[in-house]
């Protein structure tokens, strides 16, 4: 039985940059900052909000994944959660995190669209 979803993967242009944004802007923990494989010019990088499950791998642009190119600077397939919208858009704009608008006010919560290090847009949710 499948019980948590581990990682999602963010591709990134610069494996450090995007270390430090999600790091020091977003607060989130370092998990695993190792070799992908021996003699691997990459990097297995894994963050997390405190006590998250589920952890996004910063992996980098080029050789198998050259593809996927295409991907960075567009919209993310996930949201990140908080308690109190107006609270975190407020902490994160004065750590210079861009947003790409206002807080928005919908029927099942609210959400503003943030844009990480490597211009990647990413929802910043609150439930209803």
């Amino acid at each position: 039985m499948i019980t948590t979803i581990a990682t999602v993967t963010v591709f990134v242009e610069d494996q450090d940059r995007a270390k430090a944004f999600y790091t020091e802007k977003l607060g989130f923990e370092l998990i695993n900052d190792s070799e992908m494989f021996p003699g691997a010019d990459i990097r297995w990088l894994t963050v997390a909000p405190k006590g998250c499950p589920t952890e996004l791998t910063l992996l980098p642009m080029g050789g198998q994944w050259e593809h996927y190119r295409e991907a960075m600077g567009k919209p993310q397939c996930f949201t990140l959660h908080c308690d109190d919208l107006m609270d975190t858009y407020r902490e994160l704009s004065a750590k210079g995190v861009q947003f790409l608008g206002e807080p928005q006010a919908q029927d099942w919560g609210s959400f503003a669209l943030l844009v990480d290090s490597e211009v990647n847009q990413i929802v910043l949710g609150q439930r209803a």
